[in-house]
């Protein structure tokens, strides 16, 4: 009986022992490269043509145990506020730095993290590099930050998540109280429908908010059709500011190394009471991207496509390229 009880003793605190020597603690170096080559065809861009490097990403990934994980990612881009030639200067952030803590349905992020308001619309859209997503493209939201981010797997149909962030993005750091908060819910049912809904605000004397509202629909992965409307009201805190934005994006599969694509877009601005114009005319207006993708292998993407902006004010002209862009992974 001694015997029978020790021997049920040993392979109970065995088990873990043996688990947890299943597991060994792993990382990886990576790398991301977005190319291309674009030529004018019509507006103010008709003289412009050029290679260019858009940006690449340097990173390590370490997984110490089943729950703990950290990523560090550097962005290496040309700054957008500078001057035209700003692109032959090379600006590196830390586009992410973090710590990743799993445990059954909860996960939580704690550092500089990538923001989960539009990550699952970049999955759904598949060119992050050629075009960014709605809110990332037209400066409406950033796709990372300084913060904390707790999420939740309710079940397979529905997962929700709430973050704390500095609100100011990955390239620029904060030390004031103005803190920003979202909250984010996404439906998938049936398998192939999925919705979203999120919600951020932000309080400083007034308060900015936004809401962004998602759904895609798949048919048995053949084809894919997506849309987003986004409302910001009150924009970096500018009473009756406010900025309504709306895209819609499709995909369908010739076969499974090309893809035809196209996507809309139209950004507007209200006219505050006691102007004759909308606020941000300037930068108000419409796109309109289409083309076919070439995958020849697993990590390398390249598309040729048409893509235009055409602003709403009567005294800006327009442009439109043709583009050849390329995404390489390693």
């Amino acid at each position: 009986m001694k015997t029978k009880l020790a021997t049920g003793l040993l392979l109970l605190f065995s088990i873990p022992l043996f688990s947890q020597e299943e597991f060994t603690p792993s990382g990886k170096a990576f790398a991301t490269i977005y190319a291309n080559f674009h030529q004018g065809i019509a507006g103010t861009a008709t003289n412009t043509a050029a290679f260019e490097l858009v940006r690449g990403y340097l990173g390590y990934e370490y997984q110490f145990s089943p729950e703990f994980y950290a990523k560090i990612n550097v962005d290496v881009g040309s700054p957008d506020d500078l001057s035209p030639y700003s692109k032959l200067r090379r600006y590196a952030y830390f586009k992410n730095a973090f710590l990743r803590y799993t445990q059954n349905k909860l996960q939580i992020e704690f550092g500089l993290i990538s923001l989960k308001q539009f990550k699952l619309q970049e999955e759904i859209w598949e060119r992050r590099y050629l075009m960014k997503t709605l809110a990332d493209e037209y400066k409406l939201g950033s796709s990372a930050d300084l913060g904390m981010n707790f999420h939740y797997t309710f079940s397979d149909y529905f997962n929700a998540d709430f973050t704390i962030m500095n609100g100011e993005g990955y390239n620029s750091v904060q030390m004031d109280d103005v803190f920003k908060y979202g909250i984010g819910g996404t439906v998938v049912f049936p398998k192939n429908l999925t919705s979203r809904v999120f919600y951020d605000f932000s309080y400083n004397d007034i308060n900015e908010s936004t809401l962004l509202l998602f759904t895609s629909y798949d048919y048995h992965k053949k084809w894919n059709l997506a849309g987003e409307i986004l409302w910001r009201k009150n924009y970096s805190w500018q009473k009756d500011h406010n900025i309504f934005g709306l895209s819609v994006y499709g995909k369908y599969n010739l076969t499974s190394q090309y893809q035809l694509f196209a996507r809309y877009d139209k950004i507007t601005s209200n006219i505050p009471e006691g102007k004759i114009n909308p606020w941000n005319l300037a930068d108000d207006g419409t796109a309109l991207v289409a083309g076919i993708q070439f995958k020849p292998i697993k990590n390398i993407k390249m598309a040729l496509n048409y893509h235009d902006w055409y602003p709403w004010a009567a005294n800006m002209e327009g442009r439109a390229f043709i583009f050849l862009d390329l995404e390489v992974k390693m």
